[in-house]
């Protein structure tokens, strides 16, 4: 009776720890083409794509989480970033920093 117990707290506990999906997470060159937001204003978002591997077309939406941050972003602007995606959520917008083109 004791190893039924335990094989079954164990294959529950297996299945839970299978229900959160995988975990993606990805650094690169981002070039913001649109910002927006939800009719509430309660979802800040922008849509970029990876000027190395993507084009214009492939341009995706990432969840910008403080106000603060997305207020600062600008359109048209090339920014290194984090970002991250959890399942078949959203990708979710972790750190973002603003990168001067140097002209010589």
């Amino acid at each position: 009776m004791k190893k039924a117990s335990i094989l079954m707290i164990t294959v529950v506990l297996l299945v839970l720890a299978s229900c959160g999906g995988p975990f993606i997470s990805t650094t690169s060159m981002l070039i913001v083409i649109e910002k927006g937001c939800s009719s509430d204003y309660k979802e800040y978002w922008v849509k970029a794509y990876d000027p190395n591997n993507q084009t214009k077309e492939e341009a995706f939406k990432i969840v910008v989480q403080e106000k603060m941050v997305w207020n600062l972003i600008e359109e048209d602007k090339e920014y290194f970033s984090f970002y991250t995606k959890e399942g078949d959520k959203s990708w979710v917008l972790e750190q973002i920093e603003h990168i001067e083109n140097q002209k010589d």
